[in-house]
């Protein structure tokens, strides 16, 4: 099997709930996703979909690389030796660069392949990984917004509430505020409820310090604390997370194995969140489980539950998955959601199929 056509495009996919306020809306921030679309087709007949993702962009500079780099270097290759393309691409835009931009378009391209993968063995991604179960526990991310009030997160939570779900309040605008909100949404939940906070690096040292003791001693149901520091301030997670009972979460931001390693090595992680795009696909993405399960740390994958639910159903390693559903107008049937658990499709690879309606709607101009 050979590589014979790579066809690439950008679609702009609104948001369904906006996670910027007016405000912030204003200042630039987008209430709508940027995709790269890939579908690589091979002289067997078949076609990998891959996709990647961006939040603040226009997509162009990844249609680029994908187009102007990528494409030549994958044509003519074996779609099934993922491993030798992955490194051909690596050494060849090294000099252009080993993370961010290339390892974002890049990461399209080998979901590309893991679906070609499936798609030829006539299984879906999460059996070719072992088949660890057939459903995954999700928690919800997209119904806590900063611009929210406690009452409109427990309205648009209810529908993940009720069937059993946990959720995860974004924090980091005020803390005081912080504090108060998300005492009074776990007040309103129950000491039942899971519940994790996300800072997405909007805290210095001491102030998310004194945050986490506040969610270890007054909310006391916090599960973790999720990105407290900027992810350049490996020390500085290493030292809260030695002085804390509350486990530290992140990854989401970390681009590559070796950044991983550091984190996990001095013990600034007690929950690994791998984001399959910003570390270059699937298969970099295994490395860092990996890595995770030698250190007997839990892995919730960051964002694309379409392909993070392959991964928890595949591996044993890989916990909760964090359900925002963000890409789904872009598929005739995504995963499916049911009674707090994510369904991975019965199809081959990945599973996944574009609606073409959807994408002529997204299609950036």
């Amino acid at each position: 099997m050979r590589i014979t056509r790579v066809d690439s495009r950008i679609l702009h996919v609104p948001m369904s709930r906006p996670r910027a306020s007016s405000m912030e809306a204003a200042a630039g921030r987008l209430n709508h996703v940027v995709a790269l679309v890939v579908q690589v087709h091979t002289d067997d007949g078949l076609v990998g979909l891959g996709f990647a993702y961006a939040l603040q962009s226009s997509g162009r500079a990844l249609l680029a690389v994908a187009e102007d780099d990528l494409t030549p270097l994958v044509m003519g290759e074996n779609p099934l030796d993922h491993e030798r393309v992955a490194s051909k691409v690596y050494w060849r835009m090294q000099t252009v660069g080993r993370r961010g931009l290339v390892a974002q378009a890049y990461s399209a391209f080998d979901v590309a392949l893991w679906d070609l993968k499936g798609k030829a063995a006539n299984l879906p991604i999460h059996k070719l990984l072992g088949g660890a179960r057939d459903s995954a526990e999700a928690y919800g991310s997209d119904s806590a917004w900063l611009w929210m009030s406690v009452d409109e997160v427990l309205q648009a939570s209810r529908v993940y509430v009720d069937q059993g779900m946990g959720l995860k309040i974004k924090i980091g605008a005020n803390p005081d505020e912080d504090g108060d909100r998300v005492g009074r949404i776990a007040e309103e939940l129950g000491e039942d409820a899971w519940l994790a906070v996300d800072a997405n690096e909007r805290y210095d040292y001491e102030t998310a310090l004194r945050m986490a003791r506040y969610f270890e001693q007054e909310v006391g149901n916090v599960a973790w604390f999720e990105e407290p520091l900027s992810c350049e301030d490996l020390e500085g997670h290493a030292r809260l997370a030695a002085k804390l009972d509350l486990p530290i979460a992140g990854g989401e931001m970390l681009f590559g194995i070796d950044e991983f390693r550091r984190y996990v090595e001095r013990g600034a992680l007690a929950v690994v969140q791998p984001d399959i795009t910003r570390l270059g696909g699937i298969t970099p993405t295994l490395e860092v489980i990996a890595l995770a399960k030698q250190h007997g740390l839990p892995v919730s994958p960051h964002l694309l539950p379409e392909l993070s639910v392959q991964l928890a159903c595949g591996l044993p390693a890989v916990g909760k998955v964090e359900y925002m559903p963000w890409l789904y107008p872009l598929f005739e049937a995504p995963p499916r959601l049911e009674h707090g658990r994510l369904i991975p499709p019965t199809g081959p690879g990945h599973g996944l199929t574009l609606d073409e309606g959807a994408v002529k709607k997204f299609a950036a101009r």
